[in-house]
C-alpha cells in the first residue's frame, strides 16, 4: 500500500510540474504552519511563571511543553510573550545538551516569527540533517524560502516531502509555491479540487489549507469564494493571520461593521493587542466615519513602532500610511522596508500601491 501511495503522489506531482506548478507552505504555521506556529480561544497549559522557574537553566521543561507553548503564539494576544519565552527556554536547552531535530525545528519557528529567516533556515538544515524524515522542518523550510522570494528553494523543499507525507499536504505545499510563481489560476483550481477530494487529517491542517485557498481567491478578486472557505472554520479558534485575512475579505465586500464588531470583541478579550488586528479595525472604522477609537489606538502603536524602527511590523506600518493616515512618502518607506524582508505577491502589491500613491500625489502637487 505504501508503494501505491508513493506512486500516486509522484504521479500527481509530475502532473503539477508539467503545468509548471509545484508548491507550498507550512505555516506549519508560518503563514500558518501546520506547525510553525501562531481566545477568546481555547484553554491551554501555561508554563510556570515564577522567577525561579524562568531563570533556572536546569529546570526540566520538555520539548512537548515548549512546542505546545509555541503553538499558542499564533493566537490573539499571545505572540510576544510566548515566542520570547520559548526562545529563552530553547537556548537554555541547547547550551546544556546536544540539540535533536525537534529542538532545531522549534528554534527555527521562533526565529521565523522574529523574521530572522537566514538563521531559521540554518536551524532547519541542522534539523533535517539529524532527521531527514522531519516533515514539519521541510514544510517550514519551504515556507521561509517562499517568504524570501526563493521559489526554487521552496519547490525543492516541497518535493523533498515525497514519500514522507500525504498527497494533500505535499500538493498544498507545491501549489502554494506555484501560485506565487505565475500559476495562480491553475494552482487555485487544483488545490480546491484536492481539498474537496481529500479531507485534512486535523483541524490545524484544515485551517492552513483554508487560509491558502482564501488568499489565492482574494488575489483573483474572488472575495465571495474566499469568504466561503473562511466560513468553514471557527473564528474564535483562528490564528491572527487567518483573522487578518478574514477582515481583508470582509472589507473588500464592504462589510466594515462586521469587521469592527467581530475583531473588536476578539481584541478586547485579550490584554495584548496584535498590530495586524488593530490595523484592520482602524481601516474599517475609518470607512464607517464614526468612532475613532481603533484609529487612535493604532496611531499610538505606529508611533512606538517608528521610534523603534521596527521592521518586524513594516507591512502594517505601510498599510497604515496607505489606508488610514494617508502619507505616501511614509507608506513607500515602510513598504520598501517590508520588501527587504518579505517578497511574496502581497508584499510586491503593497510596494506597487505605495509607489502609485506617491506618484499620484506628486502629479497633484505639480
Amino acid at each position: 500500500m505504501q508503494g501505491v501511495a508513493t506512486r500516486i503522489i509522484r504521479t500527481t506531482l509530475t502532473a503539477l510540474m508539467g503545468l509548471g506548478i509545484v508548491f507550498a507552505n507550512n505555516s506549519v504555521a508560518a503563514p500558518y504552519t501546520p506547525a510553525s506556529q501562531d481566545e477568546v480561544i481555547a484553554t491551554w497549559k501555561v508554563l510556570d511563571d515564577s522567577p525561579t522557574y524562568a531563570n533556572n537553566a536546569n529546570q526540566e521543561v520538555s520539548l512537548a511543553q515548549i512546542s505546545e507553548f509555541i503553538e499558542q503564539g499564533q493566537y490573539p494576544g499571545e505572540a510576544d510573550y510566548r515566542y520570547g519565552r520559548a526562545k529563552a527556554l530553547l537556548q537554555a536547552k541547547m547550551s546544556q545538551q546536544s540539540p535533536d531535530a525537534q529542538t532545531f525545528y522549534l528554534y527555527a519557528r521562533v526565529l521565523q516569527h522574529q523574521h530572522q529567516f537566514s538563521k531559521a533556515i540554518k536551524a532547519l538544515e541542522r534539523s533535517i540533517t539529524l532527521d531527514p524524515l522531519a516533515v514539519n522542518s521541510w514544510l517550514l523550510k519551504a515556507n521561509i524560502h517562499l517568504v524570501q522570494g526563493d521559489v526554487v528553494g521552496a519547490r525543492e523543499a516541497c518535493l523533498a516531502l515525497i514519500g514522507k507525507a500525504d498527497i494533500l499536504l505535499i500538493s498544498t505545499c507545491a501549489l502554494e509555491v506555484a501560485g506565487q510563481n505565475g500559476k495562480l489560476p491553475e494552482s487555485y483550481k487544483e488545490l480546491a479540487r484536492l481539498y474537496n477530494l481529500y479531507q485534512p487529517i486535523n483541524e490545524q491542517e484544515q485551517y492552513w489549507i483554508v487560509q491558502i485557498l482564501a488568499d489565492m481567491a482574494m488575489r483573483q478578486d474572488l472575495a465571495e469564494s474566499a469568504l466561503a472557505y473562511l466560513n468553514q472554520v471557527d473564528l474564535q479558534r483562528a490564528p491572527v493571520s487567518l483573522l487578518a485575512l478574514w477582515a481583508d475579505v470582509q472589507m473588500s465586500l464592504q462589510q466594515h461593521q462586521q469587521v469592527v464588531d467581530t475583531l473588536g470583541d476578539i481584541v478586547n478579550g485579550n490584554p495584548i493587542q496584535d498590530d495586524a488586528l488593530l490595523l484592520r479595525l482602524a481601516r474599517a472604522e475609518k470607512v464607517l466615519k464614526g468612532s475613532v477609537e481603533w484609529q487612535w489606538a493604532f496611531a499610538q502603536r505606529v508611533e512606538l513602532r517608528e521610534q523603534r524602527q521596527d521592521s518586524l511590523h513594516a507591512s502594517e506600518l505601510a498599510q497604515y500610511y496607505l489606508y488610514v493616515d494617508v502619507q505616501p512618502t511614509k507608506a513607500l518607506y515602510w513598504a520598501k522596508v517590508n520588501w527587504r524582508i518579505a517578497r511574496q505577491i502581497n508584499d510586491r502589491t503593497l510596494l506597487e500601491e505605495a509607489r502609485l500613491l506617491l506618484k499620484q500625489q506628486t502629479k497633484e502637487t505639480v
